[in-house]
Order: C-alpha cells, then structure tokens, then sequence
C-alpha cells in the first residue's frame, strides 16, 4: 500500500499533524482526478476519527492514533480508486435520516428528497390515513421519510432486488422505524397483495431512468459501483416508468396520485404518456436547477381506466 500511495517520497509522506495528512490527502485525491478532493479528505478523515470538520480544524494539534491513521489512509486509497465517498463511510444523510448505504443500493440524490417533498404536498391535500406505495425503495430513502415525516400514512415498499430490499430493512430497523414500512420483493406494483388494489393513494417511484447507451459515460463513481438495475432502465430509458404508468391505474383508489422522478430529456414525453393513458391534472415539476424531474398525474376520480 505505501508503494501505491508513493511513500517512498518524502514530499508524499503523510504527517500524523491533522493539517499536513489532510493536505496530503487532497493533493493525492486530485492527481487521481477525484472531485472537490479538500472536502473527501475532510470527511473521510472525520469518519476514521470519530471528530468533526468542525474538530479538526479547532484542534489540529490533537494527535491521532496509529490505527486511526491506518484506517484513513486505506479509505484515500478506496476513494481514489472513485469508489463513492457514502460507501467508504457506509452513511448518507437524506432529509432527516442517516441512512447506511453500501453497493446493495442506489445512492439518495437530492433531487429525490424534492420527490418527497412533493409527496408531502399531496398526502396532506389527501388527508385521512393515506396509503402509498414506493416503487423501487432501495436504501428506503422515500418510503422512511414519508413514514418518518408523515405518521399518519400506511406506507408499503417494494424492490425487485432481494439485496436492496435487505438494506431497506436494515436502515428501518436501525432508524427504530421497523413496522412502519411495509416490504415487498417484486417486480413493481405486482408485489403488492392482491388486496391493495384500488385502494392506494399514493405510488411515488425513483425508477431507474438511465439508457443503456448512456451507462458507460457515467462517472466512474456511479458506473463502477452502484447497481446497474437501479440505474439503467433499458434503450429508452423510461421503461419502468411505462410500465408504471399502465400498472398503477389497476392499484390506485379514484382520484390517487402516480409520481415518478426521471431524467429531464423524458419527463416531458412521460407527461404526454400519462394524458394519452387516461391521467388527469398531469404536471411537471422543476428540480432546484430549473430541469424538468418530475412527473405527476391523477387518476379519474371515476377510477381504473378502460
């Protein structure tokens, strides 16, 4: 390991003085081309201590541990390898949950905390004890913040990989959270029970929405390391959410919500899908960069489509 990160040079030598390791951490980062690489320094370095940002730099003469420095310089090496920064510390922070992620799961994006505040919206105008379905769950990022920031909702959860539907379980069990969400390995809607339907208020889905000829220009971070099936839909992208659009007519409760986040080059033609299927009130929300992300539709309060 230290001939990979260049030891033998003194120049390269990290110091156990916090300021120098991190210095040297971020010069090595950015030779290997990884992003923002003062700030991956900082936060891997704050994960193998235990201390703060904040700590680091008010006590910089702190001294650290042999085994801390140990750990800190084998998570450089993974993260210069672009392996994501949220797997090296196994935790990421979404809206008001820290929840463990590892390569079973897609990494939350902020774009998709925009997709619950939205759900937010709609549960409330719903009122009563709502039921919503989130498609595809993954780490659960969706459907433990709807459970988390609005109790009265019966939320269900489905994922058509056993292994994210493990983690799912795990973040709810560690977030003390377990029985809020309900789990379902299956494809879709489909893994729903049979008596769920026509009567779900709410489906809110992050599909995946990547082409597969797009996937080998992803960064390497996203590519290398986060599941395919959570990222690539199939040649168009917007297969899933096809097929979401025609399922979640039969599950909805009349006058019940679809909501889908997706790239910002298909929302506009899944808007044009959902109108032609039967969807009424169909909109499309921005995302905090003016993109189209969203796409919402309502099902006929006369119910299921002919």
């Amino acid at each position: 390991m230290s001939e990979e990160m260049g030891y033998g040079r003194a120049e390269t030598r990290p110091a156990a003085e916090v300021p120098a390791l991190l210095s040297w951490a971020a010069r090595f980062l950015e030779r290997r081309g990884v992003p923002k690489p003062r700030l991956n320094a900082e936060r891997l370095l704050s994960h193998c201590t235990g201390r703060s940002r904040v700590e680091l730099y008010a006590y910089p003469e702190r001294p650290l541990r042999r085994e801390e420095k140990r750990a800190f310089v084998r998570a450089v090496v993974r993260r210069s390898r672009r392996e994501p920064l949220q797997y090296i510390t196994g935790t990421t922070v979404f809206r008001y949950l820290e929840l463990t992620v590892d390569g079973r799961v897609l990494i939350p994006r902020p774009e998709t905390e925009m997709v619950v505040e939205r759900a937010l919206a709609l549960l409330r105008e719903r009122g009563g004890h709502p039921l919503v379905v989130d498609v595809g769950t993954g780490s659960g990022c969706i459907a433990l913040s709807l459970a988390r920031e609005y109790p009265a909702a019966v939320v269900h959860a489905t994922d058509l990989d056993p292994r994210a539907l493990s983690a799912a379980r795990g973040n709810a069990r560690r977030l003390g959270m377990e029985g809020l969400v309900r789990f379902h390995l299956g494809d879709c809607l489909s893994a729903l029970p049979g008596d769920l339907e026509g009567k779900v208020d709410l489906v809110v889905s992050n599909p995946p929405y990547i082409r597969e000829k797009d996937f080998r220009a992803l960064p390497p971070e996203v590519r290398d390391y986060e599941p395919r099936s959570a990222l690539v839909a199939g040649p168009r992208g917007t297969e899933v959410h096809e097929r979401l659009l025609r399922q979640a007519s039969r599950w909805l409760a009349p006058g019940g919500w679809l909501l889908m986040e997706g790239g910002e080059d298909q929302v506009e033609g899944l808007a044009e899908l959902a109108r032609a299927l039967g969807y009424v009130e169909v909109k499309v929300h921005k995302d905090l960069n003016g993109r189209p992300r969203m796409v919402e539709g309502r099902l006929t309060p006369r119910g299921a489509f002919t």
